[in-house]
Protein backbone atom coordinates (compact mmCIF):
# COMPACT_ATOMS: atom_id res chain seq x y z
CA UNK A 1 0.00 0.00 0.00
CA UNK A 2 2.88 2.64 0.13
CA UNK A 3 2.61 3.46 -3.26
CA UNK A 4 -0.89 4.64 -2.85
CA UNK A 5 0.16 7.51 -1.28
CA UNK A 6 2.81 8.66 -2.79
CA UNK A 7 1.28 11.19 -4.77
CA UNK A 8 0.55 14.15 -2.01
CA UNK A 9 2.48 16.47 -4.80
CA UNK A 10 -0.37 16.01 -7.08
CA UNK A 11 -2.76 17.79 -4.85
CA UNK A 12 -0.01 20.58 -6.17
CA UNK A 13 -0.92 20.04 -9.54
CA UNK A 14 -4.92 20.48 -8.88
CA UNK A 15 -3.77 23.99 -7.65
CA UNK A 16 -1.83 24.65 -10.62
CA UNK A 17 -5.70 23.78 -12.58
CA UNK A 18 -7.12 25.87 -10.36
CA UNK A 19 -5.15 29.21 -10.71
CA UNK A 20 -5.09 28.78 -14.69
CA UNK A 21 -8.68 27.21 -15.22
CA UNK A 22 -11.57 29.87 -16.80
CA UNK A 23 -13.49 28.53 -13.31
CA UNK A 24 -11.26 30.34 -11.45
CA UNK A 25 -10.96 33.65 -13.29
CA UNK A 26 -14.68 33.80 -14.60
CA UNK A 27 -16.74 33.00 -11.17
CA UNK A 28 -16.70 34.91 -7.77
CA UNK A 29 -16.18 31.45 -5.79
CA UNK A 30 -12.75 31.44 -6.52
CA UNK A 31 -11.59 31.66 -3.28
CA UNK A 32 -13.53 28.88 -2.20
CA UNK A 33 -12.07 26.82 -4.40
CA UNK A 34 -9.12 27.67 -2.90
CA UNK A 35 -10.01 27.22 1.09
CA UNK A 36 -11.14 24.04 0.03
CA UNK A 37 -8.35 22.89 -1.44
CA UNK A 38 -6.18 24.03 1.12
CA UNK A 39 -9.17 22.38 4.21
CA UNK A 40 -8.75 18.95 1.98
CA UNK A 41 -4.59 18.69 1.72
CA UNK A 42 -4.88 19.67 5.66
CA UNK A 43 -7.30 17.05 6.42
CA UNK A 44 -5.51 14.70 4.02
CA UNK A 45 -1.83 14.82 5.31
CA UNK A 46 -3.51 14.70 9.11
CA UNK A 47 -5.33 11.53 8.06
CA UNK A 48 -2.25 10.01 7.01
CA UNK A 49 0.16 10.86 10.03
CA UNK A 50 -2.29 9.46 12.46
CA UNK A 51 -3.66 6.41 10.15
CA UNK A 52 -1.53 3.77 12.35
CA UNK A 53 -3.03 4.86 15.80
CA UNK A 54 -6.12 6.21 15.05
CA UNK A 55 -7.77 4.93 12.12
CA UNK A 56 -11.13 5.64 12.96
CA UNK A 57 -10.46 9.31 13.23
CA UNK A 58 -8.38 8.88 10.07
CA UNK A 59 -11.08 7.75 8.39
CA UNK A 60 -13.43 10.65 8.74
CA UNK A 61 -10.49 12.96 7.87
CA UNK A 62 -10.26 11.40 4.25
CA UNK A 63 -13.82 11.12 4.27
CA UNK A 64 -14.01 14.74 5.27
CA UNK A 65 -11.10 15.78 2.33
CA UNK A 66 -13.00 13.46 -0.21
CA UNK A 67 -15.68 15.94 0.23
CA UNK A 68 -14.06 19.10 -0.01
CA UNK A 69 -12.47 17.82 -3.28
CA UNK A 70 -15.99 16.96 -4.43
CA UNK A 71 -16.78 20.49 -3.78
CA UNK A 72 -13.63 21.30 -6.21
CA UNK A 73 -15.43 19.59 -8.81
CA UNK A 74 -18.52 20.72 -8.36
CA UNK A 75 -17.45 24.14 -9.39
CA UNK A 76 -16.44 22.52 -12.80
CA UNK A 77 -12.54 21.61 -12.23
CA UNK A 78 -12.10 17.93 -13.67
CA UNK A 79 -8.99 16.60 -14.31
CA UNK A 80 -7.16 13.59 -13.70
CA UNK A 81 -5.10 13.89 -10.94
CA UNK A 82 -8.35 15.67 -9.41
CA UNK A 83 -10.23 12.19 -9.59
CA UNK A 84 -7.10 10.19 -8.68
CA UNK A 85 -7.10 11.85 -5.36
CA UNK A 86 -10.60 11.41 -5.07
CA UNK A 87 -10.23 7.89 -4.89
CA UNK A 88 -7.58 7.75 -2.71
CA UNK A 89 -9.43 9.48 0.05
CA UNK A 90 -12.59 6.98 -0.89
CA UNK A 91 -10.25 3.80 -0.54
CA UNK A 92 -8.57 4.87 3.22
CA UNK A 93 -12.17 5.89 3.79
CA UNK A 94 -13.36 2.55 3.20
CA UNK A 95 -15.70 3.73 0.54
CA UNK A 96 -14.78 0.94 -2.10
CA UNK A 97 -17.60 2.37 -4.32
CA UNK A 98 -16.42 5.77 -4.89
CA UNK A 99 -12.81 4.76 -4.68
CA UNK A 100 -13.34 2.58 -7.94
CA UNK A 101 -15.55 5.34 -9.41
CA UNK A 102 -13.24 7.96 -9.27
CA UNK A 103 -10.34 6.10 -10.41
CA UNK A 104 -12.17 4.97 -13.43
CA UNK A 105 -13.18 8.41 -14.27
CA UNK A 106 -9.02 9.40 -13.90
CA UNK A 107 -8.46 5.89 -15.75
CA UNK A 108 -10.27 7.89 -18.70
CA UNK A 109 -8.23 10.89 -18.67
CA UNK A 110 -4.59 9.04 -17.43
CA UNK A 111 -4.70 5.59 -18.99
CA UNK A 112 -1.23 5.00 -18.47
CA UNK A 113 -0.95 6.58 -14.84
CA UNK A 114 1.25 3.49 -13.14
CA UNK A 115 -0.30 4.26 -10.11
CA UNK A 116 -2.87 4.73 -10.82
CA UNK A 117 -3.02 1.24 -12.47
CA UNK A 118 -1.90 -0.11 -8.99
CA UNK A 119 -4.87 1.65 -6.81
CA UNK A 120 -7.04 0.52 -8.91
CA UNK A 121 -6.45 -2.94 -8.71
CA UNK A 122 -6.15 -2.81 -4.76
CA UNK A 123 -9.77 -1.00 -4.61
CA UNK A 124 -11.09 -3.94 -6.81
CA UNK A 125 -9.78 -6.55 -4.75
CA UNK A 126 -11.60 -5.19 -1.44
CA UNK A 127 -14.68 -5.20 -3.49
CA UNK A 128 -16.60 -8.02 -1.98
CA UNK A 129 -19.06 -9.08 -4.85
CA UNK A 130 -16.39 -10.80 -6.94
CA UNK A 131 -17.48 -10.85 -10.67
CA UNK A 132 -14.98 -12.41 -13.60
CA UNK A 133 -15.86 -10.74 -16.59
CA UNK A 134 -17.39 -12.70 -19.80
CA UNK A 135 -14.53 -14.33 -22.60
CA UNK A 136 -15.60 -12.19 -25.25
CA UNK A 137 -14.99 -8.87 -22.79
CA UNK A 138 -11.23 -10.12 -22.46
CA UNK A 139 -10.70 -11.21 -25.81
CA UNK A 140 -12.04 -7.97 -27.36
CA UNK A 141 -9.71 -6.42 -24.39
CA UNK A 142 -6.41 -7.91 -25.72
CA UNK A 143 -7.02 -7.58 -29.15
CA UNK A 144 -7.99 -4.01 -29.23
CA UNK A 145 -5.75 -3.30 -26.03
CA UNK A 146 -5.01 0.50 -27.70
CA UNK A 147 -8.45 0.98 -27.68
CA UNK A 148 -8.88 0.18 -23.99
CA UNK A 149 -5.78 1.89 -22.76
CA UNK A 150 -5.70 5.01 -24.35
CA UNK A 151 -7.67 8.04 -23.50
CA UNK A 152 -10.77 9.59 -26.23
CA UNK A 153 -8.32 13.00 -26.72
CA UNK A 154 -5.66 10.90 -27.47
CA UNK A 155 -6.97 8.73 -30.35
CA UNK A 156 -8.61 11.73 -31.17
CA UNK A 157 -5.19 13.64 -31.51
CA UNK A 158 -3.82 10.34 -33.00
CA UNK A 159 -6.66 10.38 -35.80
CA UNK A 160 -5.91 13.92 -36.69
CA UNK A 161 -2.19 13.86 -36.90
CA UNK A 162 -2.22 10.49 -39.05
CA UNK A 163 -4.72 12.14 -41.38
CA UNK A 164 -2.56 14.92 -41.65
CA UNK A 165 0.08 12.34 -42.73
CA UNK A 166 -1.85 10.56 -45.01
CA UNK A 167 -2.58 14.02 -46.98
CA UNK A 168 0.94 14.86 -46.62
CA UNK A 169 2.08 11.84 -47.75
CA UNK A 170 -0.35 12.00 -50.75
CA UNK A 171 1.09 15.12 -51.87
CA UNK A 172 4.80 14.36 -51.43
CA UNK A 173 4.23 11.53 -53.42
CA UNK A 174 3.12 13.77 -56.64
CA UNK A 175 6.22 15.47 -56.93
CA UNK A 176 8.42 12.57 -55.82
CA UNK A 177 6.91 8.98 -56.79
CA UNK A 178 8.11 6.45 -54.47
CA UNK A 179 7.24 3.11 -53.83
CA UNK A 180 7.85 3.32 -50.12
CA UNK A 181 5.32 6.68 -49.89
CA UNK A 182 2.90 4.91 -51.51
CA UNK A 183 3.21 2.24 -48.90
CA UNK A 184 3.37 4.39 -46.17
CA UNK A 185 0.34 6.79 -47.43
CA UNK A 186 -1.51 3.41 -47.32
CA UNK A 187 -0.49 2.93 -43.82
CA UNK A 188 -1.51 6.22 -42.60
CA UNK A 189 -4.95 6.20 -44.08
CA UNK A 190 -5.44 2.68 -42.36
CA UNK A 191 -4.07 3.83 -38.91
CA UNK A 192 -6.35 6.89 -39.60
CA UNK A 193 -9.72 4.22 -40.42
CA UNK A 194 -8.44 2.75 -37.56
CA UNK A 195 -8.75 5.83 -35.09
CA UNK A 196 -11.99 6.94 -36.35
CA UNK A 197 -13.72 3.71 -35.37
CA UNK A 198 -12.64 3.64 -32.08
CA UNK A 199 -13.28 7.02 -31.47
CA UNK A 200 -17.04 7.26 -33.48
CA UNK A 201 -17.64 3.46 -31.18
CA UNK A 202 -16.52 5.15 -28.21
CA UNK A 203 -19.00 8.36 -28.58
CA UNK A 204 -21.70 5.91 -29.64
CA UNK A 205 -21.67 3.53 -26.49
CA UNK A 206 -21.23 6.38 -24.31
CA UNK A 207 -24.49 7.29 -25.90
CA UNK A 208 -26.23 4.04 -25.60
CA UNK A 209 -24.95 2.50 -22.54
CA UNK A 210 -22.96 4.53 -19.65
CA UNK A 211 -20.45 2.48 -17.20
CA UNK A 212 -21.01 2.89 -13.51
CA UNK A 213 -20.28 1.58 -10.19
CA UNK A 214 -22.46 0.26 -7.34
CA UNK A 215 -21.95 2.83 -4.30
CA UNK A 216 -24.19 1.23 -1.42
CA UNK A 217 -24.61 -1.67 0.28
CA UNK A 218 -26.34 -4.71 -0.62
CA UNK A 219 -27.98 -3.90 -3.85
CA UNK A 220 -30.57 -6.15 -5.03
CA UNK A 221 -31.04 -6.58 -8.49
CA UNK A 222 -34.36 -7.35 -9.78
CA UNK A 223 -36.12 -8.90 -12.98
CA UNK A 224 -37.97 -5.47 -13.63
CA UNK A 225 -37.95 -1.98 -12.89
CA UNK A 226 -40.00 -1.75 -9.49
CA UNK A 227 -39.89 -3.67 -6.06
CA UNK A 228 -42.74 -6.19 -7.00
CA UNK A 229 -40.53 -8.06 -9.25
CA UNK A 230 -38.37 -11.27 -7.80
CA UNK A 231 -34.67 -11.16 -7.48
CA UNK A 232 -32.56 -11.68 -10.53
CA UNK A 233 -29.15 -12.25 -8.71
CA UNK A 234 -29.29 -14.54 -5.31
CA UNK A 235 -26.81 -12.52 -3.88
CA UNK A 236 -26.77 -8.74 -3.50
CA UNK A 237 -24.01 -6.47 -5.27
CA UNK A 238 -21.83 -4.65 -2.84
CA UNK A 239 -19.76 -1.84 -3.53
CA UNK A 240 -17.54 -1.27 -5.87
CA UNK A 241 -19.28 -3.79 -8.74
CA UNK A 242 -18.40 -2.50 -12.18
CA UNK A 243 -21.62 -2.06 -14.47
CA UNK A 244 -23.15 -0.63 -17.77
CA UNK A 245 -26.49 1.33 -17.67
CA UNK A 246 -28.01 -0.22 -20.62
CA UNK A 247 -31.84 2.17 -20.49
CA UNK A 248 -33.60 4.11 -17.67
CA UNK A 249 -37.06 3.62 -17.15
CA UNK A 250 -38.11 6.34 -14.01
CA UNK A 251 -35.61 5.81 -11.36
CA UNK A 252 -34.51 2.43 -12.39
CA UNK A 253 -31.63 0.99 -14.27
CA UNK A 254 -31.28 -2.02 -16.47
CA UNK A 255 -28.00 -2.71 -15.91
CA UNK A 256 -24.88 -5.29 -16.97
CA UNK A 257 -22.16 -6.50 -14.76
CA UNK A 258 -18.93 -7.83 -16.34
CA UNK A 259 -19.96 -11.51 -16.48
CA UNK A 260 -22.69 -10.39 -18.95
CA UNK A 261 -25.74 -11.20 -17.09
CA UNK A 262 -28.35 -8.03 -16.44
CA UNK A 263 -30.94 -7.08 -14.72
CA UNK A 264 -33.01 -4.01 -13.00
CA UNK A 265 -31.83 -1.69 -9.72
CA UNK A 266 -32.85 1.33 -8.15
CA UNK A 267 -30.52 4.06 -9.60
CA UNK A 268 -29.85 5.58 -6.04
CA UNK A 269 -27.28 2.65 -4.95
CA UNK A 270 -25.13 3.16 -8.41
CA UNK A 271 -23.26 6.19 -10.15
CA UNK A 272 -22.13 6.87 -13.52
CA UNK A 273 -18.47 7.42 -14.53
CA UNK A 274 -19.96 9.93 -17.50
CA UNK A 275 -23.52 10.04 -18.63
CA UNK A 276 -23.40 13.36 -19.85
CA UNK A 277 -20.11 13.66 -21.80
CA UNK A 278 -18.94 16.15 -18.91
CA UNK A 279 -17.49 14.33 -15.70
CA UNK A 280 -19.77 13.81 -12.77
CA UNK A 281 -22.24 10.77 -12.99
CA UNK A 282 -25.93 11.79 -11.26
Amino acid sequence: MTKLYRRTHYFLFVLCCLVTSPVWSQQPVGNDVEQSFNLALIDFDHAQQILPTQPATARRLFRSAAQRFESIAATGIHNGKLAFNLGNCYLQAGDIGRAILNYRRAQRLIPRDPLLADNLAEARSRCLTSIESSRSDRVMRNLFFWHYDTSFGERLFAMMATSALFWGLLILRCFWPRRGLAIASILAVLATFALAASVTTEKWTTRSARAGVITAMDVSVLKGPGTGYQRQFEQPLQPGVELTRLQQRGDWWQISVPDGKSGWIDSINAELLDPTGDRIGR
